[in-house]
């Protein structure tokens, strides 16, 4: 049995590929029928190449948008969003040349047209924007560029996409790749069994922390727009990976995210939205540390913002391989190199306690991103928390463990009353949620639910995962210990 993102990756590829700003982004989300890629005005918006599975006349394939091709400008970003380009052109089994009709052909297109012409593959000139009479007239310019068939869309409006889909069969089939029906690409998908379950890690925090050099060491190719500039990531990024013992993940790179009052870029709000919802819909978090800076008040924040979507969340502590020769007079430390050594660990583990004793639950890696330091340790993790965040308790199990916590600490009186706590069931996982019904309303102090709530973590050995404890007023007894009697 094959799961989902196996079944997608036997798909064609399309690749979207033209200069800055002709609208790729927007025809990715048409196609993909998603939100997935952000759209803005803004040229340059989309760095790395993000994936995504399509629909078109009943067709299924995969589709994967570009960044802007900019052959002139020498930039790091630019570079480095054109040597994505030109992967995905390298992997595509067909290619839409996306051009813009308000413009007309520019230098880059003409760049762009010939580089394809080159590459051998089959190719597709979309010209975008083409609703209304002066765009329709536009059209017959991009003859010029010497690619057919051209195809005039609208990708804002949803024109043309039927023309493009029979455009691309044609082309696909004429190489022997035919576009399979959607109905075949279901019953694959819906075959895939719970052993193939995909497990969502989204990898968060701060600008410039590593994230991107992070996912391309851990996927072993540089598959996403690195720079020392913050803010370089933009879009929340899926990428499938499967590990040596037959997991399958799919690793999330998402912006950095900063304090509200530093945001002054509807693109950065954007990107810190896509961000948020990547958390919310992953099962775990690699919350990456940056060991030079040390805990900051945006970590914090990041962090609450894991725990609050839910997320399993595993600290990730980067650029340890440069923390020897910084050590010193870092955080206060002042012994000797040699004891640095040998105590740096304990003491930025003792750092992170005191800044996030929230997290004493979750493990604490120290990786470097630029070496491969300890990256290797990050996956089983994951798979770990994963798993404390679906684990389920059977209701016997969670009475004893509450008869025995309560009977070595009551829990505390409330207006002179006592208060007792009847039974406990989990009413759900992704996170672990558990109910204590009480005799009364009540408002239990906080620290008891903290009590609580580490008990149930060592006893059930939760790796990393938050805990939700919910009481409820019930004036039925134990039914687990009125069943043993």
């Amino acid at each position: 049995m094959i799961s989902e993102s196996e079944a997608v990756a036997v798909l064609p590829l399309l690749a979207l590929v033209g200069r800055p700003n002709v609208g790729k982004s927007s025809l990715f989300n048409r196609l993909t029928r998603s939100r997935a890629a952000l759209v803005d005005d803004t040229p340059g918006l989309t760095r790395d190449r993000q994936y995504g599975s399509a629909t078109l006349a009943g067709r299924r394939f995969r589709v994967v948008d570009t960044g802007g091709f900019e052959a002139e400008s020498s930039e790091s970003i630019i570079a480095g969003m054109r040597e994505q380009t030109m992967v995905a052109i390298e992997e595509a089994d067909a290619i839409v040349l996306v051009t813009d009709a308000q413009s007309g052909p520019l230098t880059d297109d003409w760049v762009v047209a010939d580089l394809l012409r080159r590459s051998g593959k089959p190719v597709v000139c979309a010209v975008n924007k083409a609703e209304g009479r002066g765009g329709q007239e536009m059209v017959n310019e991009f003859y010029r560029l010497g690619l057919q068939p051209v195809v005039a869309l609208s990708a804002l409006h949803g024109m043309g996409l039927d023309s493009l889909a029979d455009e691309l069969v044609t082309l696909l089939q004429g190489r022997g790749t035919p576009l399979p029906r959607l109905q075949a690409v279901e019953a694959v998908r819906h075959g895939a069994g719970a052993a193939d379950a995909e497990i969502r890690v989204a990898v968060v925090g701060c600008p410039n922390a590593g994230k991107s050099t992070l996912i391309n060491r851990i996927i072993g190719e540089s598959r996403l727009v690195v720079s020392d500039q913050p803010g370089t990531t933009r879009d929340a990024i899926d990428l499938p990976l499967q590990d040596a013992e037959g997991r399958h993940f799919i690793l999330v790179d998402t912006a950095g995210i900063r304090k509200k009052s530093r945001i002054s870029l509807r693109i950065e709000k954007y990107s810190v939205l896509a961000a948020m919802r990547a958390m919310e819909r992953a099962q775990v978090a690699i919350l990456l540390l940056d060991a030079l800076r040390g805990i900051t008040d945006q970590d914090r924040r990041v962090a609450n913002l894991a725990t609050e979507a839910g997320c399993g969340l595993i600290l990730a502590v980067n650029k340890w391989d440069a923390i020897a020769q910084a050590a010193e007079g870092l955080w206060g430390w002042q012994e000797t190199r040699q004891r640095q050594r040998g105590n740096n660990k304990k003491r930025f583990q003792e750092h992170i306690q005191a800044a996030l004793p929230q997290l004493v639950h979750a493990p604490i890696l120290f990786v470097s991103a630029k070496t491969g330091m300890g990256v290797q340790t990050l996956l089983p993790a994951a798979h770990e928390v994963w798993q404390s965040n679906r684990l389920r308790i059977s209701t016997g199990a969670l009475n004893r463990w509450l008869l025995e916590v309560t009977a070595q600490h009551p829990p505390p009186r409330q207006g002179g009353r006592l208060v007792k706590i009847r039974y406990a069931t989990q009413v759900s996982i992704n996170p672990p949620t558990v109910v204590l019904f009480t005799n009364r309303e009540v408002e239990v102090h906080e620290t008891y639910r903290r009590y609580l709530e580490n008990q149930l973590r060592d006893h059930f050995r939760f790796v990393g995962v938050p805990i939700r404890i919910w009481f409820r007023a019930s004036s039925s007894e134990n039914p687990y210990t009125a069943e043993k009697r």
